[in-house]
């Protein structure tokens, strides 16, 4: 049976991270976490596309489309399965959103600020490609140093 390559091992901590910084970034604008096996579900379903593009994607621009889609894909999933109120982020009282307890009875609320949850999804995408970009370098290192070893 033969080894996993390094990168390939490295490749199970973007995934993970990508849902981390998803599901921080979803909170931040207003969203509610889902259920803890959604979540678990999310982050092997991550880590395992993230092992399958680790082999074909080496440019930033590449990695930067795939975490940007990644985080569009999870911020549908997260609202899906997590639900979304308007008002409860807790960056929305720095943009004037409405508070729950502000909205009269009988109306529905105005649906939060959807430029809040774009913008925190983004700086989820670009932290994921800084995460995958520093895991990478870090998966050429040890394997450069694992064939430096065998080598001498």
């Amino acid at each position: 049976m033969r080894a996993a390559p390094v990168q390939d091992k490295w490749a199970w901590v973007a995934g993970p991270a990508a849902v981390a910084l998803g599901l921080t970034a979803h909170m931040i604008a207003g969203g509610s976490a889902p259920a803890i096996p959604v979540l678990l579900a999310f982050a092997a379903l991550s880590g395992l596309a993230a092992q399958l593009i680790a082999r074909w994607v080496h440019g930033p621009l590449l990695l930067l489309l795939f975490a940007g889609l990644a985080q569009q894909l999870l911020h549908f999933g997260l609202d899906a399965f997590g639900g979304f109120f308007p008002g409860s982020g807790l960056l929305d009282h720095l943009h004037g959103g409405q508070v729950l307890a502000d909205v009269p009875a009988g109306t529905a609320p105005s649906g939060g600020s959807v430029h809040l949850m774009l913008y925190t999804h983004m700086a989820a995408a670009i932290l994921t490609l800084l995460v995958a970009a520093g895991v990478s370098k870090l998966a050429r290192r040890a394997s450069l140093t694992a064939t430096k070893s065998n080598i001498a």
